[in-house]
C-alpha cells in the first residue's frame, strides 16, 4: 500500500511540475511579443571553485519583456589574488621551499542569460535565472613568487539559480541569489555561487529625467 502511494505521489508531482514548466514556457513566449525596456546591470558573484572562494564581477545588457522575462548578455571575470599549493614534493606539510609549485587560477566568460520573474509585486520579486556561455579559464604556476608558466582551458558554463529582490525605493532594489555552475568543457570550474548587490532601475530613472526635462 505504501509503495502504491509513493508511486502515485511521484506521478502527481511529476505532472504538476510539467504543468508549471509548461505554463512558464507559454508565459515567456507571450512576454517576448510584448513591450520591452532596456536593462543595464552590474553583477557580483561569490563562487566556490576547487574549494576556494573567488570573487566574480560582471555587467549585463539586455531587455525586460512585459516586466517579467529578462533576456540579456552578461560578461563575467574572476578577481583572484590567492595562490594555493599545487605541488610540494620536498617541503614538510604546512611549509614551502624552493621546489614548491604554487597555483593561481581564474576564468572569464560571456553568458546568454534568461531570467523569469514568477512573482513580482510592488515590493518583492522572485525569479529563476539560467544561462549558457563560453569563455576561457586559466592556471598560472609559480615557484614561490616567480611565475613559470600558464595553461588555458575552454569553459562552457551552464548556470541555474534562484534570485530574490526587495524594493528600497522607486529607482533602487536590493537583490540576492543562489545558484550553481557546471562547465561541460572543463569540470575544473564547476561550483556553487551566491550573488548580492544593488539593482538600479535605469528605466525609471530615464522616464523621470524626461519628465523633469520637459517640465523645465
Amino acid at each position: 500500500m505504501l509503495r502504491k502511494f509513493l508511486v502515485l505521489l511521484i506521478v502527481v508531482s511529476a505532472c504538476s511540475l510539467h504543468a508549471q514548466i509548461r505554463h512558464m514556457y507559454d508565459s515567456i513566449r507571450y512576454d517576448l511579443k510584448q513591450n520591452k525596456t532596456l536593462v543595464i546591470g552590474i553583477d557580483g558573484k561569490n563562487s566556490f571553485i576547487r574549494d576556494l572562494k573567488l570573487q566574480m564581477y560582471g555587467a549585463q545588457l539586455g531587455y525586460l519583456y512585459n516586466k517579467r522575462t529578462n533576456i540579456h548578455l552578461g560578461f563575467y571575470t574572476t578577481f583572484n589574488k590567492k595562490k594555493t599549493i599545487f605541488d610540494n614534493p620536498t617541503a614538510a606539510q604546512g611549509s614551502t621551499d624552493a621546489n614548491t609549485v604554487l597555483n593561481k587560477f581564474g576564468m572569464a566568460y560571456v553568458n546568454l542569460e534568461g531570467e523569469y520573474y514568477f512573482f513580482n509585486n510592488h515590493k518583492w520579486r522572485f525569479s529563476i535565472p539560467a544561462g549558457v556561455g563560453i569563455g576561457m579559464g586559466w592556471d598560472k604556476y609559480y615557484n614561490n613568487s616567480q611565475f613559470t608558466r600558464k595553461t588555458n582551458s575552454l569553459v562552457i558554463p551552464v548556470e541555474l539559480g534562484f534570485n530574490a529582490s526587495y524594493k528600497l525605493n522607486w529607482w533602487l532594489w536590493l537583490g540576492a541569489g543562489l545558484g550553481t555552475r557546471v562547465s561541460f568543457a572543463s569540470g575544473k570550474y564547476n561550483g556553487p555561487f551566491f550573488t548580492y548587490g544593488l539593482q538600479f532601475q535605469f528605466e525609471a530613472i530615464y522616464e523621470r529625467s524626461k519628465t523633469l526635462f520637459k517640465f523645465q
